[in-house]
């Protein structure tokens, strides 16, 4: 099972290896929002992929919209709503 922490620390690697930040070197807050932080319309498509398989979900199968997601916050709480309470992190490899 993954806490809060798990997940932020999840989306936080899979924004980090989508801007090539293998250093974890990149810093930036959960209110920042994601075009600040250099990810751009395609960078973000990636890192949903790179979401979905590691969360085995679509974090915007359901109500809500890529279209809505500003900040990294946003991202953590749509992943946070794919399982609540029960999300398992899966290797990217």
């Amino acid at each position: 099972m993954l806490n809060d922490t798990g997940l932020t620390d999840l989306v936080r690697r899979e924004i980090n290896a989508v801007l090539l930040d293998d250093e974890g070197d990149l810093d930036y807050t959960l209110d920042d929002e994601v075009v600040a932080i250099g990810l751009n319309s395609l960078m973000l498509a990636q890192l949903l992929l790179r979401l979905e398989a590691a969360l085995g979900a679509d974090p915007f199968g359901g109500d809500r919209s890529i279209a809505d997601v500003r900040t990294v916050r946003d991202l953590v709480e749509a992943c946070a709503a794919v399982r609540p309470g029960a999300v398992e992190v899966r290797s990217l490899g």
